[in-house]
């Protein structure tokens, strides 16, 4: 069984107005334009191939990583893509691969805020589509081998890895491996050199073809013919090709005939018997894993210069070992970037203690990649005057919650809900106390207890500031026939009242 596993991915984030904190109205961000335009030109040509597809080929699937600004946004101003998709996906011919929510590198920054990303996103898909993501890619495919050691203690059965040539070696990216150290993980490598080839409309893909048949005037468009020979070379390596593209392939080749070589890449592909397109779980069980590898330095679908490990064999970026450096990839690792991730992740615990959600949700928006690409200056100063913003709509919301925690406790203690009076001490005080009182003085009557049996009287102590030494009465009982409270005489009272006070 040879296979081909289509995946597309669709984000788009809220991109920050040019003056963000200018007008507390319009917020920080905006996204209306840019999106409408996208739609237009990448998500409209994108579905619309996806559902004729769907219809007249039972058997094709694919993969979508959907990000959830991408989702909101549609929900916000276009509705009826996420219908379309709910479709798709009740046709059970797609998968919804998970990723971080706001499409973020919070792993390599703050692993609790990673976790309630990936959280949040599973909810928003399971709500919007019934399904819950099996399979998880981080943004631009990254990986190490910690990432995939978190993926599977979060449950993910596997991962989307984009398979730098530098770090594969000569490792071929058209099998299934499974991630060092983890138990079940399987890594689905990207086959760069097919993938970029579509992408970047490689020259040696392209020929000429009439504009229209009253024209004499020719383009270049890729040819599904070169490319097919391309695949026929790749699966001699391995029966699994992963092509992970950006939906803005749509856009960027439209010209070069992107939506006729898909529409004639699937159709060629499926009359071969024992061909397939399959999703992303499908994909981990096509074959079993041929070895396990451990991914020493971080990856992404990006091609880069890697500095290789002199350690390794063959000069690759693949060793066996677990040491990981965990660093983001090296196109993220400029001065610039790690001086606003710092600023960023640094906000958080503040951020988070004001319980305010349209803060946060602010907040969490500025995780996204796309905040650290780009021209360093001009991101560099939106950021910096957005965090800065965000920091004094923090402490102000702070300073609120303890104004209404004061009003709220004065409130509580003028309605008598707090007791501000004098702590009582509830100790018993045993006093011994006589038999009627027919006449005399005081001492007589204390004489006169003797002929009475014990009665015992509880008295509350007040806790004075400045104590006062309690006088001690020791009187010896006798035998006497015992009186209740309620039979002395009020010449016994005015004795107590005397004793206490003394």
């Amino acid at each position: 069984m040879r296979v081909i596993h289509l995946c597309f991915s669709l984000h788009q984030s809220f991109g920050l107005q040019k003056n963000p904190t200018e007008s507390e109205e319009q917020g920080y961000f905006e996204g209306k334009a840019a999106f409408l335009k996208d739609n237009a030109e990448v998500y409209q040509p994108l579905f619309a191939f996806l559902e004729r597809t769907t219809q007249k080929y039972k058997g094709f699937r694919f993969s979508l990583v959907i990000s959830g600004s991408w989702l909101e946004l549609a929900e916000r101003y276009d509705a009826k893509l996420i219908e379309r998709l709910q479709k798709l996906v009740k046709l059970g011919q797609v998968e919804l691969v998970a990723e971080p929510y706001y499409h973020s590198l919070t792993f390599f920054y703050d692993r609790d805020e990673l976790e309630l990303q990936v959280k949040q996103y599973r909810e928003k898909i399971q709500k919007l589509f019934g399904v819950e993501g099996r399979i998880l890619a981080l943004p631009e495919m990254i990986y190490n081998d910690q990432v995939g050691k978190w993926a599977e203690e979060f449950g993910f059965a596997g991962m989307l890895v984009g398979g730098n040539p530098a770090i594969l070696g000569w490792h071929s990216p058209n099998h299934v491996y499974e991630a060092m150290e983890c138990r079940y993980l399987r890594l689905l490598f990207q086959n760069t050199m097919l993938a970029t080839a579509i992408a970047g409309a490689d020259s040696e893909l392209l020929v000429e073809k009439l504009v229209s048949e009253d024209s004499e005037a020719k383009k270049l468009v890729l040819s599904v013919q070169k490319f097919q020979k391309r695949l026929e070379l790749e699966m001699l390596r391995g029966n699994l090709v992963n092509l992970y593209l950006d939906a803005e392939v749509f856009r960027a080749q439209r010209e070069r005939g992107i939506i006729a070589f898909f529409d004639e890449l699937v159709a060629t592909w499926l009359e071969v018997r024992g061909n397939h397109f399959v999703g992303a779980a499908q994909a981990c069980v096509v074959e079993t894993p041929s070895m396990a590898l451990s991914v020493k330095e971080t990856v992404s679908w990006r091609e880069e210069p890697i500095e290789t490990d002199v350690t390794a064999p063959e000069g690759t970026g693949i060793v066996l070992q677990s040491e990981v450096e965990m660093l983001p990839p090296k196109w993220l690792s400029q001065p610039w970037q790690a001086e606003q991730s710092k600023a960023l992740y640094g906000l958080r615990r503040e951020i988070l203690a004001t319980e305010d959600e349209k803060i946060v949700e602010d907040w969490r928006k500025l995780t996204a990649v796309d905040y650290l690409q780009g021209e360093p200056k001009a991101t560099q100063e939106s950021m910096q005057a957005v965090l800065a913003d965000l920091k004094a709509r923090a402490e102000k919301v702070k300073k609120a919650q303890a104004v209404e925690i004061s009003r709220a406790y004065t409130k509580k203690r003028d309605r008598g809900n707090i007791d501000v009076r004098p702590v009582v001490d509830n100790t018993v005080i045993k006093v011994n106390f006589g038999a009627k009182r027919t006449g005399g003085t005081a001492s007589q009557a204390v004489h006169a207890v003797q002929e009475t049996a014990d009665e015992v009287v509880p008295v509350q102590r007040l806790h004075l500031q400045e104590s006062v030494p309690e006088a001690e009465v020791e009187v010896q009982p006798v035998e006497a026939k015992q009186q209740t409270v309620t039979e002395k005489p009020r010449g016994i009272r005015k004795v107590i009242r005397k004793l206490v006070i003394e």
